[in-house]
C-alpha cells in the first residue's frame, strides 16, 4: 500500500523506494527500525512526483523504475541530483546506471544487510557532506566578513581561494578573481588598473618570491600607484604554499600623518607650533654652537587683537590670525615662522643684525596694514622683541624669554615698536610682573585707597573731586599710577579695580552733606569687557547717590578703538543722568571729531599745555579750547593749575573751572572735610610720598577755605 507523500520534512532521513520489487516491504521496515524515514512508490509516474515533491536524501530504484530513470534523461531533469541506489537484474545494467548518475549499484536478488549496510554508508556520506557543506559555509560567511581582503596560495603558486574583498582592495570585480590563478596572473591584472607599487611587475614578483621563501611570517605597508596603502600580513603554510590578508590601510595612513602634522602644526593658521619651535630651536643651537654664527628670535604679538575678538568675535578674530600667518610667512623669506598660542607669534631667523633688523621693520609694516575681512576694516598692528645668539642666551629658555621680555618692553613704549633684548630688561620684566602678583593682592588686602582733589570755578568755589587711585605697597611704598594702571590695564584687574574705584567714590560722595559732584576716570579696558552701564546703574542704586553728581572721564583712547560701541554706550550712560567728560583735551590726534560725534558735557584741558603755558603754542592751543567750548557751550576746566600765574592766565581767557596743586593736593577726603561740609572731621596723617612733588616757588596753597585766590 502506498502511503500519501507528505511535503513536511523531519529531521530523519528520508528514502523513497520505488518500484514493486517483492523485498520492499522488509527494506522499509528495516530502515524504519534504524530511524529513518521511507516512502514507496510503486511506478515510475508516482516516484517521480513524490520525488519532485518531497526531495528525499536517497532513492533506491528498483529495476523497473531504474530503467525508466536511466532511459529517458529529460524526466529525471530536476532530481538526478539526489543520489540514488539503482537494483538491477544484471551486472550489464550497471554500467548504464552509473552513466545516469546512480552512486551505487547492487545486483538482485539482494541481500537485505548487504542493502542496508550500503544504504547506511550512503547516509553517512550524505550527513558528513551536509556537516561540511554547512562548516563551508560558515567558513565563506567569516571570510567574506573579516575587513580584510584574504587568500591562500599552494606551492605552485595558484590560488586556492579568497574572499572578494581581495579583489576589492586592488580595485577589482571579484569575478576577475578565480581559484587556479598564478600570483602572476593576478599581478598582471593588478598593474593593468594601477594598483600596483611603483616598480616593475618582474621586479615586484621577485620581490614576492624572496618574501614566499621566508619561512618566518612577514608583515610590510605598500604604497601603490593608485595612492592606496596597503597592509598586508603572510604566513607560510606547512605544503609551501602562504595565506596573506591584504588591508586598505589610505584612511589609518592618512589619519596617522594628520596627527602626526597636528602634534607639530597649529590647526588655525598651519604654522607650527611650540613644540615644532622647541624642536628646531634646538637644532640650531646644536648648529650655530658648532658654527660660531649668531641667530635670533623674534618674538611678536598683535596689537588690540582682544578688541577684536571681543568686538568682532571669534570668527573674525581667527580670520585676522589666519591672515597675520599669511603676512608673516611671505615677509619672513623663508624664516621658520611658529604661532606659541592666541596671537603671539615667533620667528627663527639666521642673519646679522642689521638684517635682522630690517627684518623686523618688514614684519612690523606688513602687519600694520588694515585687513578687510568679512566686509569689515580691521586696524592691524604688532609689537615685536628680537633676542640674538649667543649675545642674549645660549639656550632655548633663555632666548624665548629674552626675546619675550625685549616685547615686553616694546609694547610699554608701543604700538609698533621693535626692540633688541637689553640686559636690563629681564629686570625690569621680572620687576613689572611680580609688581601684577602684588597688585592682585593688593585688592584684597585692601592695599588700595581713593584720594580726593578738589575742582573749583574761576572764582575759587570748590565744585567737586576728582577720585584718584592710589597704591601704598606694604614694602615699596606708594606706587605712582603711572606705573601700576597700565599693569592693571594689560590684565583683566582693571575691570576690578575699576568697579571699586566707582563704587567707593559714589558711596562717599552720597555722604557728603554738600551736594558737590565727584568725577571718576573710567579706563578703555572697562568699555571693552562686562557691562558698564549696567556697573554704574548698580552702583547709583547701591549708594544712593544722584546720577547728575557723578561725572565719568574717558580719554580718546576709549572711542579709538572701537568707536561706534564706545558712543553707544556713553549714550547709554548719559541715559542714566550722568554727566561725560573728555579728559587730557587736544593731546589726540582726532579730539575735534569726537566733539562732534558725542555731546559731551566738560572739556578738560591737559596739563601738559597748562604747565607750558608760557610758551606761546600752550597758550594759542588753551585760548582755541577755551573758545571752542564756549562756542559749543560746555564748560572747560584746566587741569595741572600750580602756580598762580597759571591760574591768572586762565582767568583772563575766562576758562570755567581749575584743578591742580594750586587748589588742592590730592588727598584722603577727610583733610577736604569743610569743603564737603564736614567740620567737625580732623585731617588724617598721611606719608608724605603720597602727596606728590612740593609745591613750586611763587604758588598759592590753599589755606582750608572753600575758595582761593
Amino acid at each position: 500500500m502506498i502511503k500519501p507523500a507528505s511535503p513536511i520534512r523531519s529531521s530523519q532521513p528520508l528514502i523513497i523506494l520505488a518500484g514493486n520489487f517483492e523485498d520492499a516491504a522488509p527494506v522499509a521496515a528495516r530502515l524504519r527500525e534504524l530511524g529513518w524515514s521511507c516512502v514507496c512508490s510503486p511506478d515510475y509516474p508516482t516516484f517521480e512526483q513524490q520525488a519532485r515533491l518531497l526531495k528525499p536524501d536517497l532513492l533506491l530504484l528498483d529495476s523497473g523504475v531504474s530503467d525508466a530513470f536511466v532511459g529517458d534523461g529529460k524526466r529525471r531533469k530536476g532530481i538526478e541530483y539526489i543520489p540514488a541506489i539503482h537494483l538491477v537484474s544484471a551486472a550489464a545494467d550497471r554500467a548504464p546506471a552509473f552513466a545516469a548518475g546512480a552512486v551505487d549499484c547492487v545486483v538482485k536478488p539482494i541481500l537485505l544487510e548487504e542493502l542496508v549496510a550500503r544504504i547506511q554508508v550512503r547516509i553517512e556520506l550524505l550527513r558528513t557532506q551536509k556537516q561540511l557543506d554547512q562548516c563551508n559555509m560558515q567558513f565563506t560567511t567569516i571570510l567574506e566578513s573579516i575587513g580584510q581582503g584574504a587568500c591562500l596560495f599552494d606551492a605552485d603558486q595558484r590560488l586556492v581561494l579568497s574572499n572578494r574583498r581581495y579583489a576589492k582592495v586592488y580595485g577589482l570585480a571579484p569575478e576577475m578573481i578565480q581559484p587556479g590563478m598564478t600570483l602572476s596572473d593576478i599581478t598582471e591584472l593588478r598593474y593593468s588598473v594601477g594598483a600596483c607599487p611603483a616598480v616593475a611587475s618582474d621586479e615586484y614578483l621577485a620581490w614576492c618570491d624572496s618574501i614566499n621563501s621566508s619561512p618566518s611570517s612577514q608583515d610590510w605597508s605598500m604604497e601603490l600607484k593608485s595612492g592606496k596603502v596597503i597592509r598586508v600580513h603572510h604566513e607560510r603554510t606547512s605544503d609551501g604554499g602562504w595565506v596573506s590578508t591584504h588591508e586598505d590601510i589610505t584612511e589609518h595612513r592618512t589619519a596617522e600623518r594628520q596627527i602626526a602634522h597636528l602634534a607639530l602644526h597649529d590647526p588655525l593658521t598651519d604654522l607650527p607650533n611650540r613644540a615644532a619651535l622647541k624642536q628646531k630651536l634646538d637644532a640650531m643651537l646644536e648648529q650655530h654652537r658648532t658654527q660660531g654664527s649668531p641667530f635670533a628670535v623674534l618674538c611678536l604679538d598683535l596689537d588690540r587683537f582682544k578688541e577684536v575678538n571681543d568686538v568682532f568675535g571669534h570668527n573674525v578674530g581667527d580670520l585676522v590670525l589666519c591672515l597675520a600667518a599669511k603676512r608673516l610667512n611671505a615677509v619672513a623669506q623663508g624664516a621658520f615662522v611658529a604661532r606659541l598660542g592666541g596671537d603671539e607669534f615667533m620667528v627663527l631667523v639666521e642673519a646679522d643684525a642689521n638684517s635682522i633688523a630690517q627684518l623686523a621693520d618688514l614684519i612690523i609694516s606688513a602687519l600694520s596694514e588694515d585687513a578687510d575681512i568679512e566686509g569689515t576694516r580691521i586696524r592691524m598692528g604688532t609689537s615685536l622683541g628680537v633676542a640674538v645668539y649667543p649675545a642674549d642666551g645660549d639656550s632655548a629658555a633663555d632666548l624665548m624669554g629674552n626675546a619675550d621680555a625685549a616685547l615686553y618692553r616694546a609694547k610699554a613704549d608701543g604700538p609698533g615698536v621693535a626692540r633688541f633684548f637689553e640686559p636690563q630688561m629681564d629686570k625690569w620684566l621680572r620687576e613689572r610682573r611680580a609688581l601684577q602678583r602684588d597688585l592682585q593682592a593688593a585688592i584684597s588686602q585692601q592695599q588700595l585707597s581713593v584720594f580726593y582733589q578738589p575742582q573749583a570755578n574761576i572764582g575759587g568755589d570748590v565744585t567737586g573731586f576728582e577720585a584718584l587711585l592710589r597704591w601704598n605697597h606694604p614694602s615699596q611704598g606708594n606706587i605712582p599710577p603711572s606705573v601700576f594702571i597700565p599693569i592693571a590695564e594689560e590684565s583683566s584687574l582693571m575691570i576690578e579695580i575699576g568697579a571699586w574705584v566707582l563704587r567707593e567714590a559714589c558711596r562717599e560722595a552720597a555722604s557728603w552733606p554738600r551736594k558737590l559732584s565727584v568725577a571718576v576716570n573710567l579706563s578703555p579696558v572697562q568699555f571693552k569687557h562686562g557691562d558698564l552701564t549696567g556697573l554704574v546703574k548698580s552702583v547709583l542704586i547701591e549708594t544712593g547717590l544722584e546720577p547728575e553728581r557723578l561725572e565719568l572721564e574717558i580719554t580718546e583712547g576709549v572711542l579709538i578703538n572701537d568707536h561706534e560701541r564706545a558712543i553707544s554706550t556713553l549714550g547709554h550712560l548719559k541715559a542714566l543722568g550722568v554727566r561725560i567728560a573728555m579728559d587730557d583735551f587736544g593731546t589726540g590726534y582726532s579730539s575735534l571729531s569726537y566733539l562732534q560725534s558725542f555731546p559731551f558735557d566738560k572739556i578738560k584741558i591737559d596739563q601738559s599745555f597748562v604747565r607750558n603755558i608760557g610758551l606761546s603754542q600752550s597758550s594759542a592751543i588753551i585760548r582755541a579750547v577755551i573758545g571752542l567750548g564756549r562756542g559749543l557751550d560746555l564748560p572747560i576746566i584746566a587741569e595741572g593749575v600750580e602756580t598762580t600765574d597759571q591760574l591768572a592766565f586762565l582767568t583772563r581767557e575766562l576758562c570755567d573751572q581749575v584743578q591742580g596743586y594750586l587748589v588742592g593736593r590730592p588727598r584722603p577726603i577727610s583733610d577736604y572735610a569743610k569743603h564737603v561740609g564736614r567740620a567737625d572731621e580732623q585731617p588724617v596723617s598721611i606719608p608724605p610720598d603720597m602727596l606728590g612733588l612740593p609745591v613750586a616757588s611763587g604758588t598759592y596753597s590753599p589755606s582750608g577755605s572753600t575758595s582761593f585766590g
